[in-house]
């Protein structure tokens, strides 16, 4: 009996064991070694040779669709790029929906490797979704994501582009970058761009990065990338770097970072929807004589300010900074010169 059970044992850790390592190897055509795999396999606790991770490795791609690229030593093993999803308990609906809602929404922001690798789970909760009642699976018919501003066409990024460039900003290393600059006709050879964060403004992607040895941060557009070649040498944040800091800033609102008080009379119903939705923490409402809303915030002094005022054409009034006021006005008048000259219509 005690031999039985010793035999069941071993039999159990072999399973753990390679159902772990499994775990572990990645989608074609991100690739693993044995010994990586042995490596990662002892830090989680398991005692297994090297040796035996490479007899494993062999046997099991009898019974699972592995590839070894033995075109080199050591050997590369990944998952075929159409192998379905390795797990074992069932989706839930709310996780079914989950994984339907990160595949429609965040898929741009997502590394390739990482979008292969969830191709399995995205498969499994269509059909974990289409199994469920109409009402159910309906759910994702009716939550949408809109944006408040124009909507415009997204713009096309070459696929080996995005999967150099992820996975350079996942593992932090340089890139170099040929980056065709608006209104030129050829690229320029950005030679040691240190990727710092990547953000999503409206249809447009922007890595935020550092050239060089230079600590401030600049936007590059990744539809404007014609090639991206990964480089060896790590890159180097600058130190205190934030991303959400400096998104604070206004640096995406395409500002230089400096911060002004605003003072802005808006008409009573433009001002409404301030109440709720303020823009800043110190903003204070105030009633004026002639009926308006006087609003009073500490901001960022950006462009996209600039755009949002504009946007109420009449209905808003910039009093300070005057010389923030005084740009209003310049952007006015030229509009007045615009509107006003005579033209067929």
């Amino acid at each position: 009996m005690g031999v039985r059970r010793a035999v069941m044992a071993g039999e159990r850790e072999t399973i753990l064991r390679q159902w772990e390592m499994l775990r572990r190897i990645p989608r074609y055509p991100v690739k693993t070694t044995a010994a990586e795999l042995h490596a990662s396999l002892v830090k989680a606790g398991y005692q297994v040779t090297k040796r035996t991770v490479e007899r494993d490795l062999e046997r099991l791609t009898v019974p699972f669709p592995l590839l070894a690229d033995e075109r080199s030593k050591p050997f590369g093993w990944s998952w075929q790029a159409d192998a379905p999803g390795l797990t074992i308990p069932g989706l839930t609906l709310s996780q079914a929906l989950t994984f339907q809602l990160v595949e429609h929404h965040l898929r741009p922001l997502l590394p390739p490797a990482v979008l292969a690798e969830l191709q399995p789970a995205f498969a499994l909760a269509a059909a974990r979704l289409a199994e469920a009642g109409p009402t159910r699976r309906s759910w994702t018919d009716k939550v949408r994501v809109v944006s408040p501003t124009q909507t415009l066409r997204v713009p096309p990024i070459a696929p080996e582009v995005q999967r150099t460039l992820y996975e350079a900003l996942l593992t932090d290393h340089q890139v170099h970058i040929r980056y065709l600059k608006p209104g030129e006709k050829s690229p320029v050879a950005y030679e040691a761009v240190h990727p710092l964060g990547l953000v999503q403004r409206g249809a447009v992607l922007y890595l935020v990065c550092t050239f060089f040895d230079y600590t401030d941060p600049l936007l590059l557009v990744l539809h404007r990338m014609k090639t991206v070649t990964a480089l060896e040498a790590p890159a180097i944040r600058p130190h205190g770097f934030d991303l959400d800091t400096y998104i604070a800033s206004g640096r995406m609102g395409f500002g230089d970072g400096k911060i002004i008080r605003l003072e802005l009379w808006l008409d009573a119903d433009a001002a409404r929807h301030l109440t709720e939705t303020p823009l800043s923490e110190d903003q204070r409402l105030t009633a004026t004589p002639d009926g308006r809303v006087r609003v009073d915030a500490t901001v960022p002094e950006t462009e996209q300010l600039r755009w949002w005022i504009l946007g109420f054409g009449e209905k808003a009034e910039v009093i300070k900074p005057v010389r923030f006021r005084k740009a209003i006005m310049a952007t006015a008048q030229k509009l007045v010169t615009l509107y006003g000259s005579a033209r067929e219509v």
